[in-house]
């Protein structure tokens, strides 16, 4: 009967661990998924090459060089996610991204300005002028 009981005591615990982790994933993804008025997403993997280095890199900066203001008061967002953690996966599975990738979200718009950012990657000029059609298209 001890035998019973104790087995039975460990699957709750195990059950009750497995959801609390499960919920804190879903919750950091949720956080990640902000509701700003525009949200920039650069995807990647873990492992990376010089030029998606570049890409996230450049466009952090022009964000940040373009909307300075709206970082800082939270109307914009600019979040690299690793598609190698669980995380990352939740996330990209609501927004419904299969690889690496530099997306613009906002007012249920999604932008993909993936191809134009490889090609901007080592030119922060042209990632400036590559993030900014991708936000004039999400806001007009």
């Amino acid at each position: 009967m001890k035998q019973a009981t104790l087995f039975i005591t460990t699957l709750a615990l195990i059950y009750v661990s497995i959801s609390c982790n499960i919920q804190g994933n879903k919750n950091e993804a949720d956080q990640a998924l902000n509701t700003a008025e525009v949200n920039i997403y650069y995807f990647h993997f873990t492992r990376r090459c010089a030029t998606c280095l570049a890409v996230e890199e450049n466009a952090l900066k022009a964000v940040e060089e373009l909307y300075p203001d709206r970082l800082k008061t939270g109307d914009y967002t600019f979040t690299s996610v690793n598609l190698d953690e669980d995380t990352g996966k939740e996330i990209a599975y609501k927004l419904k991204v299969g690889g690496q990738s530099l997306i613009i979200v906002g007012q249920n718009k999604k932008i993909d300005i993936t191809g134009a950012a490889w090609l901007a990657a080592h030119d922060l000029d042209k990632m400036k002028g590559e993030i900014k059609s991708g936000i004039d298209k999400i806001l007009f």
